[in-house]
């Protein structure tokens, strides 16, 4: 029964890795070994259970940091930075999208999003939030639908500091997803209109998100619609996904390369979804 238990303990916790991180779970099977060793000896006074979750944690860097990004080139995937500087004005919602190998992408994505990043005014850095796995076409990045060829990366919107009117070079929640700005009266509803079709997880991020940031922050009419003209006008972009009260807000119509998502994905207006 024991090694029954045991064995399914390692498969979950193999599994719950792989899905959130994709190199979690190796990690995890290479850091085994090692932790029934040091279990053992902890029965005699040996390691406790922080040491071992510092060996596992010290695996799972040394492989994040240094081994996946050279065989995710030789793949054709490289990581975006996770720190802004003067050559690339790009960087994480957090640094966990960077820990979890979240933030992989094609080349040719990568260098559009760094030329972008100098395109725009000097206090405005772009903000990522996911973007794709390492390895394997087709490998799911939950919760998305996409994000599993390395074409995809969702940005973050612009927002100044309503009480400075500094730009924020951050993204408004966590993870950068789930405060929304909202349709206003009279523009086109697609949240309202989806949920009343039955897709209950379109606004479901933005249910379990607070919202109080909101008050805090504003969203930059003007920079946003300069960034998605830039992003539109570039011959590399094949996609941009926003919510479409916002594409009528900010005059994209005649950009058609910013469309609606459906009603079957999650809401955009909280994010921009750009893809080759």
């Amino acid at each position: 029964m024991r090694i029954l238990t045991g064995a399914i303990r390692i498969i979950v916790v193999f599994s719950v890795l792989t899905i959130l991180t994709q190199i979690g779970g190796l990690a995890y099977l290479a850091y085994k070994p090692f932790g029934l060793a040091m279990r053992k000896r902890n029965k005699a006074g040996g390691f406790s259970r922080w040491k071992r979750f510092g060996l596992f944690a010290g695996i799972y860097l040394a492989g994040t940091l240094f081994v996946i990004p050279p065989l995710a080139e030789l793949y054709g995937r490289v990581p975006m930075p996770w720190f802004a500087n003067e050559e690339q004005r790009i960087k994480p919602a957090t640094i966990l999208t960077c820990l979890a190998n979240r933030h992989y992408v094609r080349p040719e994505l990568k260098a559009l999003i760094s030329d972008l990043s100098l395109q725009m005014e000097e206090e405005a850095a772009l903000v990522y939030l996911d973007a794709n796995f390492p390895f394997l076409t087709g490998f799911p990045l939950l919760p998305h639908k996409s994000h599993d060829d390395g074409e995809k990366i969702d940005l973050s919107f612009i927002y100044r500091n309503t009480q400075t009117g500094e730009v924020v070079n951050d993204a408004i929640s966590m993870f950068g997803y789930g405060v929304t700005e909202d349709p206003a009266r009279g523009e086109m509803n697609r949240p309202e209109e989806c949920e009343g079709k039955g897709h209950w997880q379109y606004s479901l991020i933005r249910r379990i998100t607070p919202q109080w940031r909101k008050e805090k922050y504003v969203f930059d009419e003007a920079l946003n619609r300069e960034l998605l003209i830039r992003l539109a006008k570039d011959g590399r972009v094949g996609k941009i996904f926003i919510e479409p009260h916002l594409k009528q807000r900010l005059g994209l119509d005649r950009h058609g390369k910013v469309r609606f998502h459906g009603c079957s994905a999650v809401r955009h207006d909280d994010h921009i979804h750009v893809q080759l």
